[in-house]
């Protein structure tokens, strides 16, 4: 009797072991297969941000100086966002900014970053993206749309009104009456809301300031710095009485400043041009240019990046966020917090 007592617990023994080792086996299964989708949800989130920022050229130095902005905030995120930078050769191939637009969008970045050149031809790609869930931060130059997810720029109208303002102030000192003389924009491209801003801008401010001043049809210079060079040195052969000039880039300004200084009208002619780059801050220095309305390219190429970070992760980002523009003379350039923005990258 004892015998078989002791065989049949035996034999449970041995079947609750093998349920046991059978139970184990089915578990480790489940847990192994479990546990795919979980490692692979941990290694898409330990992957960085891929986000791609787009400007309206890369032969400026102001866009390049942008692109360095989003690298440093590359950069400082520790490995947590990895960032591409694209863009046209010039301002005016608004068709290849789209199609670059276009190729970025169907990698399905993270976010966009972009500078856009045209006020309408960008849209449709702008707003797809967000409908897709892709955060579009845009910068400089407003969309004639609201479906973006942020907006980062200078006021351009105020800003140009302050060169104005500034133009009008150089002209009292110089002792010279405005009323009746001649001024004039050259703008670097038909079309877009910054230039179109900034020309208005200018324009209305300077009309409001002097009634009778007489404002020369505006030029465009296909941001061409040739071409800049060009009308500036028609216009002022054209216009005896001309007394300014406003240029709405850089690459304008230094036109602008090669005319003034091969007709040597320098001393007579008060100009103020947007942005900064080498040849621009020489021509400050030597007085071919009274004044440059300087932004803060690196700045708003960081912040971007920082905002486009905010809305990959669902956080609130503001709509509009508005910088404030600088006038740097020859007077205030060698002032720290101005050198900062003139030469972002020491």
């Amino acid at each position: 009797m004892k015998k078989r007592i002791f065989a049949l617990l035996l034999v449970l023994i041995m079947a609750v072991a093998l349920f046991a080792g059978c139970s184990s086996s089915t578990n480790n299964t489940g847990v192994n297969q479990g546990d795919t989708p979980a490692n692979s949800d941990a290694n898409a989130e330990d992957k960085p941000y891929k986000i791609s920022v787009i400007v309206k050229a890369t032969d400026s130095d102001y866009w390049q100086t942008l692109l360095a902005g989003a690298k440093a905030a590359e950069a400082d995120s520790d490995g947590k966002v990895v960032v591409t930078t694209d863009g046209p050769p010039s301002e005016t191939d608004i068709d290849k900014q789209v199609s670059i637009l276009e190729n970025v969008i169907a990698t399905q970045p993270d976010a966009v970053v972009i500078a856009s050149s045209s006020s309408d031809a960008t849209v449709p790609a702008v707003e797809n993206a967000v409908s897709n869930g892709i955060p579009v931060i845009t910068i400089d130059n407003k969309l004639n749309t609201d479906k973006y997810t942020s907006y980062l720029a200078t006021d351009h109208r105020l800003a140009a009104g302050m060169a104005a303002e500034a133009m009008v102030k150089d002209w009292e000192k110089m002792g010279v009456n405005p009323a009746g003389k001649k001024v004039i924009v050259i703008s670097s491209v038909a079309g877009s809301k910054v230039n179109t801003d900034r020309t208005e801008g200018f324009i209305g401010k300077i009309k409001e300031l002097v009634p009778n001043i007489v404002v020369l049809e505006t030029q465009y210079g296909d941001n061409d710095i040739t071409k800049a060079l060009s009308i500036a040195e028609s216009t002022i052969a054209a216009n005896p009485d001309l007394i300014g000039i406003f240029g709405d880039n850089n690459h304008m300004g230094v036109g602008i400043a090669k005319a003034l200084e091969e007709s040597g009208k320098h001393n007579e002619i008060v100009t103020y041009a947007f942005d900064t780059n080498e040849d621009e801050i020489k021509a400050l220095e030597d007085g071919t240019l009274n004044g440059l309305v300087v932004q803060n390219p690196f700045g708003m190429g960081y912040d971007g990046v920082m905002h486009a970070i905010e809305a990959i992760e669902g956080k609130s980002v503001q709509k509009d966020i508005i910088i404030n523009a600088t006038i740097v003379t020859k007077e205030n350039m060698k002032q720290p917090e101005i050198h900062k923005l003139l030469y972002p990258l020491e």
